[in-house]
């Protein structure tokens, strides 16, 4: 007996969804300003060894005190849906970061810089 086509597609849509899903957690990306005004962009966050906080860009792991970190930004991905209330903004908001999640460590001393990257690596934990 052969299954219908209708069939077969639903039943690999239940596969491709999740994997999807499971590949947007992967889609964060962190930007990293520091103190001399440069920027590092398009970074995975890895872990906090000893003052250094370990990223991963592209296929290059790199290392930065935490004590040249001016501002941790998290870069969500805007997803707008037209022809839904509400649906509009998002390009705007992309635009201006006002999605973005932000950890300004300007005023903070340095224990507290430590204390703010362990807890973005407690909300925000590495993907595998």
């Amino acid at each position: 007996m052969r299954a219908p086509p209708v069939l077969l597609m639903v039943l690999c849509s239940l596969v491709i969804v999740p994997a999807a899903q499971a590949q947007t957690k992967d889609a964060d990306r962190w930007q990293i300003a520091l103190e001399s005004g440069e920027y590092l962009w398009d970074l995975r966050l890895v872990r906090l060894s000893g003052d250094s906080l370990i990223f991963r860009q592209a296929d290059t792991v790199g290392s930065v005190s935490v004590q040249l970190v001016k501002e941790l930004r998290l870069i969500r991905k805007t997803e707008v849906r037209l022809g839904l209330p509400g649906g509009g903004g998002g390009a705007m908001a992309a635009l201006t970061g006002s999605d973005d999640e932000v950890y300004d460590m300007t005023t903070m001393d340095y224990a507290a810089r430590i204390r703010t990257v362990q807890q973005v690596l407690l909300l925000h934990p590495p993907s595998p």
